[in-house]
């Protein structure tokens, strides 16, 4: 047997095993998707043509014993050897004309929030000055164009939740995560399950209570931590970050309330690892988060500006 048909077997294998899988094989599943590329692209060839196949016709009442063998024999009859390649981009292609993609934008104003519920049953709270892509043939797929969303997501192994952010993918496996982009800079936090990461050709998995901050004008990734009940907290005002800058909460919070604010200086590059409680009254929220990392602040008319110390008096 050749290799792509092992691993195409093996990709098999691991399909019909995902509705009864324990937390370990889980894990098991999961290092081998990130031990190769190729198998990736396999898991997601069967479950592209396991789609493709009409449902199987009932089995004679005398035939009923071999109920339990169906799906390998389904399998089988359709993906096997040396022709499981062929055979699935054959089958790839008519599902890939009969469902070309058609997105659409849902966006909120800073300040503004929006819940999207999908008809697949996934649910997207979006933060002010957010803009997703979503597409009208697929519930399974989205694009985070800017700002900040919690994703909780209704867990299909067959047919996993992927969030694209500039260069970035999200795969979910079951989760509940939060995504925030700003420019070049993603930050992804997970509260529960675990989402597999990809920026670049990289693939990291992150599970409750780990966080991920890419830059891709830089390349670099940070691994980091979060207590799980902080993941999507800016929903109640609480922002957590971890292994960020100033000018990254000072983004969160504008998103949110719709603050003008501004950063002087080299402030907005300060590293800040911490949670952040907010209000929503600007007039207690800038003093607060001034004292706490040790700036002054100002108004100018409707502008906030904080400053380190020593800039122009209030």
């Amino acid at each position: 047997m050749t290799t792509d048909a092992t691993i195409i077997d093996t990709a098999i294998d691991w399909h019909l095993r995902q509705a009864e899988m324990t937390a370990d094989d889980w894990m098991a599943f999961v290092t081998w998707l990130e031990a190769d590329p190729a198998h990736a692209a396999a898991f997601d060839r069967v479950a592209m043509v396991d789609r493709a196949i009409p449902p199987a016709p009932a089995p004679a009442p005398l035939e009923a014993a071999n109920d339990d063998a169906a799906p390998v024999r389904r399998w089988r009859g359709v993906i096997g050897g040396s022709v499981a390649a062929a055979v699935a981009a054959a089958l790839l292609a008519p599902v890939m004309l009969a469902q070309r993609p058609d997105p659409y934008s849902v966006e909120t104003a800073a300040g503004e929030r929006r819940v999207v519920a999908l008809g697949d049953g996934t649910r997207i709270e979006m933060s002010g000055g957010t803009r997703l892509t979503l597409d009208h043939h697929d519930d399974r797929v989205a694009a985070l164009d800017r700002g900040q969303a919690l994703f909780t997501v209704r867990h299909d192994a067959a047919h996993p939740f992927t969030l694209t952010a500039g260069g970035v993918a999200v795969r979910d496996l079951g989760t509940v995560f939060d995504v925030a982009r700003d420019g070049p800079r993603l930050a992804v936090q997970v509260a529960s399950g675990s989402v597999m990461v990809q920026p670049d050709r990289d693939r990291i998995t992150l599970t409750p209570g780990q966080t991920l901050l890419t830059d891709e004008a830089s390349g670099h990734a940070v691994r980091g931590t979060v207590a799980p009940a902080d993941v999507g907290g800016w929903r109640q005002g609480r922002i957590a970050l971890t292994g960020a800058t100033l000018g990254d909460l000072a983004s969160a919070w504008r998103r949110l309330y719709g603050t003008r604010l501004n950063l002087t200086g080299a402030l907005a590059q300060r590293p800040f690892t911490g949670m952040v409680a907010l209000t929503g009254k600007a007039e207690r929220d800038v003093p607060h988060v001034a004292a706490l990392i040790g700036a002054d602040w100002r108004r100018n008319g409707e502008d906030w500006i904080i400053e380190a110390p020593g800039g122009s008096s209030r």
